[in-house]
């Protein structure tokens, strides 16, 4: 009887927290927190964690409040046996050492190791495996890579360790490669879809896709005009419902810089020649902040390279018009040039308010202030890695539809 009083009197001085203001304190806290440790707390705290209301409102917080003194990627390397592949994540901090102002730490942690079934035998690549993996985007905590043992398009959630494999898919001209692939977002049916463009060899390039959870094989749009896709696509954004990349087509005997948008709703495309007035040299597409950013990167004298980055202030502008693109930067990379071969493997990954992140090879990242080009740090990629591509964690799963119409939290 005395026990029981005790906690009836306990009950009544226990605070209830009004539902609003926890969603709002959750909202600021990594994903990772939330999936391996408050889920526990109580059922009221794990039914809202695991909603899709939350989940998206959650990354959306997340990527509004991110900073780059600490940043995530996924790492990509295969396994000793050569059929199975282990994705680590990647993570490099910012110590704040307010004299040298360096990034001084990153460290790996293995997350899941997978099998995947070789279409047929490859002999091992040694140093040239970085051409056994290739990477496409980030899509709200997702990543997706596509591996050339299997043939298959692979989509993970490092965090809530969600797997997705596409079915196999062999292009009869696939020993010249894909042009290009990217993941993207429909914000109409919150679909997935994988895209990826190949080159025919003729004047067009053959557009596929495949919807995450609805299409049991891959479907073929129609051809796209471009000819003479010159060098593989390196980089592709997803920006408001459309994906993004840049590239070289030839029109008659010039080669110009061209834009391709596709509308992940509509699977429709887009052709937009690029700024005529735009300086020579290879152009990628980045974005931040939710705006489109062309960045033009080029050999300047004295072993340097030029940065210029040009932001559009408004996606449905007329793109191929200059008016359209602001300078936002232009940055030299003072005697950076020597590390390199040549521009062939040089892109931007990602781009902050004050920093640059860049591959200058197979095998290094390079962290550079925005302002004066300053070096910040080198990240060695280790040894066997195949793949790298920064990401957000996020607890969002492929099956989440928010709910639009309530402000109740539920799958």
């Amino acid at each position: 009887m005395e026990i029981t009083k005790i906690c009836k009197r306990q009950k009544k001085h226990v605070m209830s927290i009004p539902k609003e203001v926890v969603m709002e304190i959750l909202q600021r806290v990594p994903g990772k927190d939330l999936a391996e440790k408050l889920k526990m707390v109580c059922m009221q705290w794990c039914s809202i964690i695991y909603s899709g209301s939350f989940a998206y409102s959650h990354i959306k917080q997340i990527i509004k409040s991110s900073s780059f003194s600490q940043l995530e990627a996924v790492i990509i390397k295969e396994a000793n046996d050569q059929q199975s592949i282990t994705i680590s994540s990647l993570e490099w901090h910012n110590y704040c050492n307010q004299n040298r102002d360096e990034f001084e730490h990153w460290e790996t942690k293995d997350l899941y190791t997978t099998k995947i079934v070789s279409v047929q035998p490859r002999p091992m690549l040694h140093l040239w495996q970085w051409q056994i993996m290739k990477t496409a985007n980030s899509m709200n905590g997702f990543i997706c890579f596509w591996s050339r043992h299997d043939a298959c398009f692979h989509i993970f959630n490092p965090v809530s360790k969600e797997h997705v494999t596409t079915p196999t898919y062999i292009h009869k001209g696939l020993q010249n490669g894909y042009v290009a692939m990217g993941f993207g977002f429909c914000p109409v049916t919150y679909e997935y879809k994988v895209v990826v463009l190949y080159d025919t060899n003729s004047n067009n390039i053959k557009p596929l896709v495949f919807t995450i959870g609805r299409d049991k094989s891959w479907r073929a749009l129609k051809d796209i005009p471009h000819k003479n896709f010159a060098n593989e696509v390196q980089a592709v954004v997803y920006l408001k419902g459309k994906l993004y990349w840049s590239g070289e087509n030839v029109i008659g005997e010039e080669i110009v810089n061209t834009l391709i948008c596709f509308d992940v709703s509509k699977e429709e495309f887009e052709i937009v020649v690029a700024p005529i007035e735009i300086p020579e040299g290879p152009l990628t597409v980045a974005e931040n902040r939710g705006r489109l950013y062309l960045v033009n990167i080029y050999n300047v004298p004295i072993c340097s390279l030029m940065i210029k980055g040009y932001v559009a202030d408004r996606i449905d502008d007329d793109l191929s018009n200059l008016n359209s693109w602001k300078i936002k930067f232009c940055v030299t990379l003072p005697s950076i040039a020597y590390r390199m071969d040549g521009l062939g493997d040089v892109y931007l990954v990602k781009i902050t308010d004050e920093i640059l992140l860049i591959q200058l090879d197979k095998k290094n990242w390079g962290l550079f202030h925005l302002t004066n080009g300053k070096l910040l740090g080198l990240i060695p990629l280790p040894y066997f890695v195949t793949a790298a591509i920064p990401y957000v964690p996020s607890l969002v799963a492929l099956r989440h539809r928010p709910l639009l119409a309530s402000s109740s939290y539920s799958p």
